[in-house]
């Protein structure tokens, strides 16, 4: 199961208050090169709820090439709760149209130096013969996706400290 984690000097609290802000989400999505991002936030019974949509372009490796598009529709899902001076979270993305999904559980824990960010994930892909092959690109990308947005969020809380 593949593992992310990011070290912020920022406490938890404002660290969960960007990355959960329907604005920023759709910042972050643009700054990276994604398209058509939409984000919806919301909160009830002590649950925070993520729902962010967004087109990306992939550079596809050539098992894939025939039987993909390079650019995706991204569903993502989170829901966040407060537990004992942290945040716990369960996520979820979809590649619309691949029969790819991955499964993630996230931790946002504070530390010394201010929060760790931490995320373990499953990546499922339903497609016969290539399977194995699909998840670990999809897993690869996704940790490189992982760096990327958690450097654009290291450089906007420095923006708005």
């Amino acid at each position: 199961m593949p593992r992310f984690q990011h070290q912020y000097s920022q406490d938890a609290d404002t660290v969960f208050e960007l990355i959960t802000n329907p604005d920023e989400l759709t910042r972050r999505c643009e700054a990276l090169g994604e398209r058509d991002a939409k984000a919806e936030v919301g909160e009830s019974a002590g649950v925070t709820k993520t729902q962010l949509a967004r087109e990306v372009e992939q550079e596809l490796p050539g098992f894939a090439k025939k039987l993909f598009k390079p650019m995706n529709t991204l569903l993502e899902r989170e829901e966040w709760r407060s537990v004992d001076g942290r945040y716990e979270g369960k996520g979820q993305l979809k590649i619309v149209g691949t029969g790819a999904t991955i499964d993630s559980t996230i931790r946002l824990t504070p530390s010394p130096a201010g929060c760790t960010y931490e995320i373990d994930f499953q990546v499922t892909a339903k497609v016969p013969l290539i399977r194995r092959k699909l998840e670990s690109f999809i897993g690869d990308t996704a940790l490189e996706s992982l760096r990327a947005q958690h450097a654009h969020y290291a450089r906007r809380l420095t923006e708005l400290a």
